[in-house]
Parts: C-alpha cells; sequence; structure tokens
C-alpha cells in the first residue's frame, strides 16, 4: 500500500472515531441525535415534487425571501405550544419520495413558515445586533459562538451574514451535521459535509438587503443566532483535504439530498427546529425551537 494511501485509511479512521465519540457525548449531555429511517415495505419509487430544480440560481450566499404569509386562523396552535408529534401527520398524503421512507414531499414536509420560526427565535436567540461591531461584545459574554471552523460542516463564503450562533443552535448544526455524515456512511454513498450559506445578520445587513430587494423583511429569524440556511444543491466531499476552498463541491445529487432531508425530517418530528424548504434560494431554512 502507498504511503499517500496509508495516510488516506488514517484520515478516515480517524475520523469515524472522532463521530463516534461525539455522538457518544451528545446521547449522554444532551438530546439524542436523528435516528435512521426503520426499514419498511418496499413501494413504488414516486418523482420528486415535479420540482425543476435546474432553474434555481446557483448563488453562494443568496438571502431567504420571508415574504409574508397567508394569515394564520385565529384558533391556530402558536409555535410556542407545538408538541413534536404535532409536526408530523396522521398519514402521508402520497407515496414516499423513495421505499422505505417518511419524507414524500419536500415542500410540504418542511412547511415551517416566517410565522411559525419567528417566535422560536426570538424565545431561544438573542437580542439583534444593531452594526455588525456589537457582535464582539456577544461573543466576549458567551451569547455567540463561532462557527467558522468545524470538521463536521462548511460554512459558504457569506456575503450578507456571519458566522456566528447561539450555542443552541451550533449543537443542533452539529448534530445536523454528524447524523447526516453517519447516514451517507451507512448507505453506502460517499461521505459528504453539509454547505452552510447564511447564519446572522445585524440590522444593518437586513437594511442593506432591503435596499435590493423590496421583499426581504425587516424581522428576520437570522438576526436572533438561531437560524442557518443549508443548501440542497451542493455538498462537499469528504476528501481529508483542507482547506475546503480547494476541493470542488458536488453538485444537484439527488442522493445528497435526499439523505439530508430524512435528517432533517427525524430531528424536526423530534421537535428540535422547524424547517422551511426553500425553492428560490436551493436550502433548508432553519431555526432552533
Amino acid at each position: 500500500m502507498s504511503k499517500r494511501k496509508h495516510h488516506k485509511h488514517k484520515f478516515f479512521a480517524a475520523f469515524a472515531l472522532t463521530i463516534a465519540v461525539i455522538a457518544l457525548l451528545q446521547a449522554v449531555f444532551h438530546f439524542k441525535t436523528a435516528p435512521l429511517p426503520q426499514p419498511q415495505p418496499a413501494t413504488a419509487q414516486a418523482s420528486i415534487d415535479d420540482i425543476d430544480d435546474t432553474d434555481i440560481a446557483d448563488s453562494l450566499d443568496m438571502p431567504e425571501i420571508d415574504a409574508p404569509a397567508t394569515p394564520l386562523p385565529p384558533d391556530t396552535i402558536s409555535a410556542d405550544t407545538l408538541a413534536p408529534d404535532t409536526l408530523a401527520p396522521s398519514a402521508a398524503p402520497h407515496k414516499p419520495i423513495r421505499a422505505g421512507s417518511r419524507v414524500w414531499s419536500y415542500p410540504e414536509c418542511f412547511p415551517d413558515i416566517q410565522d411559525i420560526q419567528l417566535p422560536a427565535a426570538q424565545r431561544n436567540g438573542i437580542r439583534p445586533p444593531y452594526s455588525r461591531s456589537e457582535v464582539k461584545r456577544l461573543i466576549d459574554t458567551h451569547k455567540l459562538v463561532d462557527i467558522s471552523n468545524s470538521p463536521f460542516y462548511v460554512i459558504d463564503e457569506l456575503k450578507h451574514s456571519m458566522p456566528y450562533l447561539v450555542p443552541k443552535a451550533q449543537h443542533l448544526l452539529n448534530t445536523i451535521s454528524i447524523n447526516f455524515i453517519d447516514s451517507c456512511i451507512s448507505k453506502g454513498v460517499e461521505p459528504h459535509l453539509p454547505i452552510v450559506t447564511s447564519v446572522l445578520r445585524s440590522v444593518d445587513d437586513v437594511q442593506r438587503l432591503q435596499r435590493g430587494n423590496r421583499n426581504a423583511t425587516t424581522n428576520s429569524c437570522h438576526s436572533y443566532g438561531t437560524t442557518v440556511d443549508i443548501t440542497y444543491h451542493r455538498f462537499m466531499p469528504l476528501r481529508g483535504t483542507y482547506p475546503y476552498s480547494a476541493v470542488e463541491p458536488t453538485r444537484w445529487n439527488d442522493n445528497l439530498k435526499f439523505i439530508l432531508a430524512e435528517v432533517l425530517y427525524d430531528l424536526r418530528l423530534q421537535g428540535h427546529c422547524y424547517i422551511k424548504y426553500e425553492r428560490r434560494q436551493a436550502c433548508f431554512h432553519l431555526t432552533v425551537r
């Protein structure tokens, strides 16, 4: 065996051990990571929502448009009182995207609009910083943590946001990423890292966005340090190469998108987060609960 192959095998062995240790620590000290979907009787495979993903712009950090949603009925259960089991429908109205999975439609399985996510962001997050200069104080007081460097996910080139989250949201992001890598391995798919495309925005950031985007909301979930966007059309191959900017990402891979959706769906049903499937921004927009 060549020296290069030997080092590669050592890298993957060490990485697998790290994932196992962190997963064990999470199981002991915090909420459990999402279980793998249980095998079910095979069913016919259905098409994926009839979505033409090729029409989605290939942007690095496009701001999501928190467009005003249709007003909720007065008797609608608020986000503060939603129990995990209320997030799951009594029965899937369509066949699953793939046999044995509970995910049958990306938009219908991830429907949590701004009206649902915002109360959770306000409850779990910080007071929105007016400028980027205020963020340093929030870091010094441990209200925000820097998520720039992680072995489990990649932070994209951020144009309209900063790589900071409240600790609870960082823990959720770690769980998502570890579960995604573990699920790739268990399904025989080449391990990849998810790519985060948008994180914390100051009030100044939001105002700048509004100058070029009239639909951008003033009160964005991204202003509370509780919310991230994870793209579903780019994933970073885990090949032991660093920095990741030197690696070409895998694009438009339906297998990786589906595996990520399964991981997110399980965590949503367990009551850990709210998630919106964004077509225009090609991402899952999620807020910690």
